[in-house]
């Protein structure tokens, strides 16, 4: 009798699909049909270096070390066996549903049985006719290079599993080819010849390797501490319906601290591409790169900005040489999904962060939009010095201060020098002109606004789908008085960066201008979802959005938030906290608030500021003035 022994494997379980269906068409030629099948499947099996165990009956069960052979093999079977059914003139034609599972089987006196197989037998009931269901774990376990894609089923309950299992189909991509059988490794030479030396030898060399192959993760890839699952009852935000993922900051490793800004550009730039994807939910700049040093744990960030995954790298820049890590983390799992190391020339930057983003969400089993992909893989400058200014540019104007907005316009002039033909640059200018005109920083606002239209226009001339050029251009039309238009041209940037904050933030605005608040609201509530961090921007559109709905006690909450937390800036916060306080019959606190107005600036009027001239309707125009006068500002 064999002894009984366990072990890690790959198993493949695979059944004929009505095959009582088949036999009670013709028994003798269902069942040479099914044995043909499970002939060439079996030899596929063997090719990819597995090992068929049993077949009996309609099943068939073999093992792989690997995962990737075992998909492989299925795969390849699956397209094989298609074509020959095609060529059968009658209806008896095998079609096999496959699982593929990850676990421990138990072998004894020739025999494989354990939760692996048990696994494996309840994934294939779950598969199509003719598809392929596999674990997690086999999902975790195959290599980002394979051109396989995912369809995601997520946690299902198993009979005979106290955990849900989270289950995945697989399938080949439409222009991809089966990946090729790889070699196995093997040591060459005469077994029987070797001597307890020479094991003794070859431990000890594989235990150096090991090590140094651990040191080498070690300093390539310095992921931060997940500090284990993260705890849904310590979620701050409920999980949206979508996969959620949240970048923080790659490292910069690299010699100089001078890079931290590429590092940066680099993170920026792979935010901005998962957001051109529409099932994902991307959390945004503004509050991910509040994680930065050793000390951040990955579980706190998904509990703190409410997701499931976080992506993590490093950044090394050595002459015309870049290195790039990246990691996709499932930190409600505390397991790792995909990562990857890319050794290219600098000028390759652009496309490696296009890749990281396409792996982000082919590891998550969101489905690519044909406009999504080309989209993703359309780089808007090649120009990494004009990039890096860009990115220098737009973090100066995030606060619009007179001085921030006159730092960023040499910014973003430099932007159009180094590059013409970058966007960027002009849809930059245009933005800053259009605040200038909003906000009365110029000398004049009728050229302030004219000089804005026509960068927008240039922008989008140049880059039709460069998504940051829609906002630039909806603030030239707020800016003319136009809100209504502002908003149509937010539809476009929508289209383009769905899952962008700053293009949710101002489309949230726009509309709040262009008489829409309900609807502003939805946005801007969707945008702080995306930022939980309190802006300036969000706080001020939110409370503005809630004053033009009428619900002014929540506006004078926001209101006094914002003063709370951004005292500085414009007369703007205090105007709207007044009115929300008139109108919300808080009338002392409202006097008071427009005492402080005066102190702070003794010349304002309302006539003189003009803000009120944006709204697109007159009542909307009439609701802020009344409630200001109110208050007692002139």
């Amino acid at each position: 009798m064999e002894g009984i022994r366990s072990k890690l494997a790959v198993i493949l379980h695979a059944d004929v699909v009505a095959s009582t269906k088949l036999v009670q068409l013709d028994e003798r030629l269902t069942h040479q049909r099914i044995h043909d099948s499970f002939c060439r499947f079996s030899k596929r099996i063997a090719s990819y270096s597995g090992n068929t165990l049993e077949i009996r009956g309609d099943a068939l069960l073999a093992e792989f070390d690997r995962a990737s052979d075992a998909v492989s093999a299925t795969l390849a079977f699956q397209v094989e066996n298609q074509r020959e059914n095609d060529l059968v003139n009658d209806e008896i034609k095998p079609q096999l549903r496959v699982g593929i599972a990850l676990g421990e089987v138990i072998i004894a006196d020739g025999t494989v049985t354990g939760a692996g197989v048990v696994l494996a037998q309840r994934l294939e009931q779950l598969a199509e006719p003719g598809g392929l269901c596999i674990s997690s774990a086999v999902r975790e376990a195959l290599p980002a290079r394979f051109p396989f894609e995912y369809d995601a089923y997520g946690e299902q309950s198993v009979k005979g599993f106290t955990e849900p299992v989270r289950i995945f189909g697989v399938r080949l991509g439409v222009k991809d080819s089966i990946p090729e059988p790889e070699p196995r490794l093997a040591l060459g030479g005469d077994r029987a010849a070797g001597s307890k030396k020479s094991s003794r030898v070859l431990a000890g060399a594989l235990l150096t390797v090991l090590v140094m192959g651990a040191l080498s993760i070690f300093w390539m890839k310095p992921w931060q501490q997940s500090n284990g699952r993260a705890d849904p009852a310590q979620l701050a935000y409920k999980l949206p319906d979508r996969p959620s993922v949240a970048v923080i900051p790659f490292v910069n490793s690299s010699d100089s601290a001078e890079q931290n800004y590429f590092a940066d550009g680099v993170t920026e730039d792979i935010i901005t591409d998962l957001s051109k994807v529409s099932g994902l939910f991307v959390a945004s700049r503004g509050s991910t790169f509040t994680y930065r040093g050793p000390d951040v744990k990955l579980r706190q960030v998904a509990e703190e900005l409410g997701v499931r995954y976080v992506l993590e790298g490093s950044v090394r820049r050595s002459g015309n040489s870049i290195r790039i890590t990246a990691q996709l983390v499932d930190v409600m799992r505390n397991t790792h999904l995909w990562s990857e190391r890319y050794d290219r020339e600098l000028k390759d930057v652009f496309a490696i962060q296009s890749e990281v983003a396409a792996q982000v969400a082919k590891a998550l089993a969101v489905t690519l939009k044909s406009d999504e992909l080309e989209r993703l893989f359309q780089k808007h400058t090649t120009n990494i010095d004009a990039y890096d200014v860009f990115i220098r540019a737009r973090r100066t104007v995030d606060v619009p201060s007179q001085s921030n907005i006159e730092q960023g316009e040499a910014l973003f002039k430099k932007v159009i020098e180094l590059d013409p033909n970058f966007a960027g640059g002009y849809a930059g200018l245009s933005f800053n002109y259009s605040v200038k005109a909003r906000f009365g920083y110029g000398s004049s606002r009728i050229e302030s606004t004219r000089q804005s239209l026509r960068l927008a226009q240039e922008a989008i001339r140049i880059d039709p789908q460069f998504g940051w050029s829609y906002v630039a251009l909806g603030g030239a039309q707020l800016a003319a008085g136009e809100p209504a238009a502002a908003v149509e041209t937010m539809r476009q940037a929508l289209v383009l960066l769905p899952g962008d904050y700053e293009v949710q933030l101002f489309t949230g605005l726009y509309l709040q201008f262009a008489g829409e608040p309900a609807e502003a609201i939805e946005h801007l509530e969707l945008a702080k979802r995306m930022n939980p961090v309190d802006t300036d921007r969000n706080l001020s559109f939110l409370g503005m959005a809630y004053f033009m709905n009428e619900d002014y006690s929540r506006a004078e909450a926001i209101w006094a938030r914002r003063l709370e937390k951004f005292p500085a800036g414009t007369p703007m916060a205090l105007v709207f906290m007044a009115a929300s306080q008139s109108l919300g019959g808080n009338t002392s606190e409202a006097s008071k608030t427009a005492n402080k107005l005066r102190e702070s600036y003794p010349d304002f009027t309302l006539d003189s500021w003009g803000w009120s001239d944006s709204y697109h309707f007159k009542e909307d125009r009439d609701r802020l003035n009344q409630g200001a006068k109110m208050a007692g500002i002139p």
